[in-house]
């Protein structure tokens, strides 16, 4: 590898890490606000449910059921997200290196 391609390497990472530093932003807010929303519904079947504590504590589980497995999957996306980027910063030291060690047996 010569130097100019290490560094067009390095260019496109450092571009996918500014986008997904964006997206995480985004995908977290977006995991936050699903959570929220699974709570809420949990918490609304629960007050308007009969029964006792078990019972209306497992009927709010069961309603609110794909509420929560939207705010499960947005996590694991947020979480995704996260391990891509840092795969990324990753990537980006080991061309640095490359790169430095290149530059050192050019001169």
């Amino acid at each position: 590898m010569t130097p100019e391609d290490i560094r067009f390497e390095l260019a496109q990472v450092g571009r996918e890490l500014s986008k997904a530093a964006d997206a995480i932003q985004q995908l977290e807010i977006e995991a936050e606000r699903a959570e929220l929303k699974a709570q809420s519904e949990m918490d609304r079947v629960y007050l308007t449910a009969d029964g006792n504590i078990e019972d209306r504590r497992a009927l709010a589980r069961e309603k609110a059921l794909e509420v929560r497995d939207l705010a499960v999957i947005a996590r694991a996306s947020f979480n995704r997200a996260k391990t891509k980027a840092k795969h990324l910063e990753l990537q980006q030291m080991r061309l640095m290196a490359t790169l430095k060690s290149v530059q050192a047996e050019g001169a």
